[in-house]
This record gives C-alpha cells, structure tokens and sequence, in this order.
C-alpha cells in the first residue's frame, strides 16, 4: 500500500498517470505555491503536425498564490479557443468524439480554483479508462504547511495509514530515502517509460504530450496497459 502526492495539472501527460497507478491514494497537493511556467495549467498536444503548448488562463496570477488560490479566467477566449484549438488538432482522430466530450465535461464544471479543474481533469481521465483511485486534496488532510517540505510529505503519508512513498523520478535532487526511512517511511521514485505511438500527422514520436494526445490516438486498453509500464527505484 502506497501514497503518492503531486500538484493537480491539468490532463498532465502519460507519467502522471503511471504515478496515479502505482498507489493506492492518491494526494493532490493543491495548498502548495503556483509555479509559473510550469505544467500545472499548461500542457503540449500536436497541431498540424507541430507541437503545440496551450496554457489555462488564470486571474491576476501571482507567485504568493497557492494552487488552491489561483483562479481561472473564464470569458470569450477561454475555454472556447482551447476547445476549437482541440477541434482543429483533432478532428481525424480516432477517438475524436469520445476524448472531446472528456474534455468538454470537465470545462463545463465551471471550477473557479485551478486546483479543483485540474484535479478534475485527472479524475475524469480516470473514470474514462474504467478505473477506481482514492484521490484526496491535500489542503483537506490538515496537514499543517508550516513544516518542512519532505516532513510534511511523511506526515500526509502517515495520516493515509501507510508507510510507502512514492515520488516522481525528479524528486531524486530533492528527497533522500535515508532520511525518510529515518522517519518509518519507505521512499521510493517512479521512473515513466513513455511508448511511442501514431500522432497523426507528425513525422517524429514527440514524447511527454497531454493526455489527450494519448486519447485520441489510442485504445483505452492500450493505455490501461501503459499504465504499468514504469520502474520503481
């Protein structure tokens, strides 16, 4: 039994996912600071053949801001550009119609918090391939954010009732298992292996896209099996 805990991002691309499968809970740390030009509210699909980063707009975003706090800037640009954007990607694929009407019912919840849309849009995903996951929002745990960042993480951990930690391979410059088997938890980092697949018209396999590229181009049991594909180390 395992926990796992990420900030919400919206449809993040494939790894994200794999984190989502090798756990039993899984944490949204959404009472976290907002990174700017990071992927929580970006992410890349492929648009005539190039890549193509689209980002959800927020309201008077700052750095002093929490995930939780972050608005979205709901209006004439958003989400109808993004959805036409998507249109226009992903009118051939395969799975066009399905995947759009994913999407389209996670923008019509209508969140105000940024956390609350892109902890949606995993959830959704989620349900989509026949799945079930205990997702929880960090900023619901009361777990107080005054401790330090890996001490926290091992308090979460041990509220969940478990002992096992897992963390994303980039978490390797920042977390030491040592430390955390110190304090009774067993860290450990999820290595993704991304498999190449047909993306329309692009002449090259471009790696780590949305979700939805994935979607659209593939079977939900393909991806289910891609789910699995990764290494703990």
């Amino acid at each position: 039994m395992a926990v796992a805990i990420m900030q919400p991002y919206f449809f993040p691309y494939l790894g994200y996912f794999q984190l989502v499968q090798a756990v039993d809970h899984f944490v949204f740390y959404d009472d976290v600071m907002f990174i700017k030009k990071g992927w929580i509210n970006r992410n890349r699909i492929v648009m005539q053949g190039n890549e193509f980063l689209f980002t959800i707009p927020l309201e008077k975003q700052s750095q002093n801001k929490t995930i939780r706090e972050s608005t979205v800037s709901w209006g004439k640009e958003f989400p109808h550009k993004f959805m036409n954007q998507l249109d226009s990607a992903y009118k051939k694929a395969p799975n066009y119609t399905l995947v759009r009407e994913l999407v389209e019912q996670v923008l019509l919840r209508n969140f105000e918090s940024l956390a609350d849309l892109a902890a949606e849009s995993v959830q959704a995903t989620w349900d989509y391939l026949g799945l079930e996951k205990k997702f929880y929002q960090s900023s619901e745990l009361g777990i107080s954010a005054e401790l330090g960042r890996a001490e926290r993480l091992m308090e979460i951990t041990k509220f969940l009732g478990e002992s096992n930690y897992i963390n994303a391979v980039n978490g390797q410059d920042l977390y030491e298992k040592g430390f955390f088997k110190e304090n009774g938890i067993n860290l450990h980092f999820l290595k993704p292996n991304l498999n190449p697949y047909l993306q329309g018209q692009t002449k090259e396999f471009v790696l780590g896209l949305s979700i939805i590229d994935v979607l659209m181009w593939n079977k939900k049991d393909k991806v289910v099996q891609w789910l699995g594909d990764f290494e703990l180390i």
